[in-house]
């Protein structure tokens, strides 16, 4: 049997695994010294963080005891209580006891040992992650795509440990707030956020967030692709902000010509013909002179999953740290890890986007289908539990927008829809279905389909009759 503190079996390299003993037992030492500290311990490290065995089992023992309103802790009750477990001369009898309170000369750097025992413990998962790896890999055993997922998973698990980090003071935060209030109140914007280049839609949401998910659905044929890309490109062309985009249903070439159209008011039909007339060809040399420096990033990978998304994500902004939206066309299409049903798998792929926007601090735009449910009510305006597969999405999302035509109803044969004769028939509603930020509202748009370009909505009131 190997021993602790013995090489790895196996290793080429014949090297130990990293850990620090000197630092376990001065966390140990420490917290005799000063039990208060229990809790600030076990916000930075768990019992599994220690390397030896004896300092897992001692610092078990502290927390059941820290946790106990009958006893308070020091070397007598830890004593005794390691004995009640059959464990005291695991750890080395009563005398390593004693030793562990002259090992931490004070306990005001208890915070500073721990994080040594963290690190040590880090790097060790680390180790074991790579060594699963490579055990996978030359067994083979698996396809390659489902083998990548795995791994990544496996690392990035390492990275989200639940104790990186801890509470944090109010007194801290109602300072942060402070700055956060004066430096707003000095930069007198009402858009805080990413702006769409839509006013109206702006002054609702404030801006798209850092961390926020927001969701955009419609029926097929609305133009949810459109909005989404229009958005892209204010976003990408006025902002100068970077911007990817992962085209699950569309090839990449298509998308581009469709933002040309957008950026030239080019019609898609002369477009795709190639029969541009004399001001299309302008127009287009113009838009392609703008769009080909617009820091705008396509990936048309086809049933390309969340984990996949998620690394070339990081890996963008990474090259481009100024990475400023990430939009996905569309959520139903990612493809699932298997084993559950489609809603469950839905449900993960939402609550994974969600953890992708919080993590690059980056606002993610899903484009999601609706249900035909819709259809069967007097009202066509959607609703929240008109999205497809909805499981958790709508509680995932900060943002829940529908695109909504009266027009688009009315082209089915659908009578009983009433439109209102104040607006023109290619008037899209944007409903805010769910703003976790501010006001739920809806905000009206044109939307120029023959140009797949959607324009704010303004009207010049026409002069009373006399």
């Amino acid at each position: 049997m190997k021993k602790e503190g013995e090489p790895l079996e196996n290793n080429p390299m014949d090297r130990q695994l990293p850990y620090n003993i000197e630092a376990e037992q001065s966390v140990l030492g420490a917290l005799l010294i000063n039990p208060i500290k229990v809790g600030t311990v076990q916000s930075i490290i768990e019992e599994d963080d220690f390397y030896l065995r004896k300092h897992r089992i001692i610092f078990n023992a502290m927390a059941n005891i820290f946790d106990s309103p009958d006893y308070e802790l020091d070397a007598i009750t830890l004593i005794d209580r390691l004995t009640s477990y059959g464990e005291i001369e695991n750890i080395g009898g009563h005398d390593y006891i004693i030793e562990l309170t002259q090992t931490a000369p004070t306990a005001v750097n208890v915070d500073h040992y721990a994080k040594i025992v963290k690190d040590k413990s880090i790097l060790r998962s680390l180790i074991s992650a790579s060594t699963q790896i490579s055990q996978t890999a030359y067994e083979e055993g698996d396809e390659i795509a489902n083998i990548i997922e795995k791994s990544e998973k496996l690392i990035l698990s390492i990275g989200e440990g639940k104790n990186n980090d801890g509470p944090v003071s109010i007194r801290s935060l109602i300072s942060d707030a402070f700055e956060n209030i004066v430096r707003l109140s000095e930069e007198k914007r009402d858009v805080v956020g990413l702006p769409t280049g839509y006013i109206d839609l702006d002054k609702l949401t404030s801006g798209f967030q850092p961390d926020q998910l927001i969701i955009l659905a419609a029926r097929p044929s609305v133009g949810k692709t459109a909005f989404a890309l229009n958005i892209a490109q204010n976003v990408a062309t006025k902002s100068k902000i970077p911007v990817v985009i992962f085209s699950l249903e569309m090839g990449a070439l298509d998308l581009v010509n469709r933002i040309i159209c957008a950026e030239g008011n080019i019609h898609a039909s002369n477009l795709r013909t190639g029969q541009l007339t004399d001001d299309e060809w302008n127009s287009f040399t113009v838009a392609t002179n703008t769009l080909k420096d617009a820091p705008i990033f396509i990936d048309d990978t086809a049933g390309i999953k969340v984990s996949e998304i998620r690394a070339k994500s990081r890996r963008l902004k990474q090259e481009n740290p100024d990475l400023g939206l990430i939009v996905i066309d569309y959520l139903q299409l990612i493809e699932g890890s298997g084993g559950e049903s489609r809603q469950q798998e839905v449900s993960e792929i939402s609550r994974q986007l969600k953890k992708l926007a919080k993590e690059l601090g980056v606002p993610v735009i899903a484009l999601s289908q609706l249900s035909r449910g819709v259809e069967h009510r007097q009202n066509k305006r959607p609703i929240l539990s008109d999205i497809r597969e909805s499981g958790s999405i709508e509680q995932d999302a900060d943002i829940v927008a529908f695109l909504y035509r009266e027009d688009y109803h009315q082209q089915e044969g659908d009578e009983e829809t009433v439109q209102d004769d104040d607006l023109p028939d290619n008037t899209v509603e944007v409903i805010l279905a769910k703003n976790r930020a501010g006001a739920r509202d809806t905000v009206r748009l044109l939307f120029k389909k023959e140009y797949n370009k959607f324009s704010s909505l303004s009207f010049v009131p026409e002069p009373p009759m006399m």
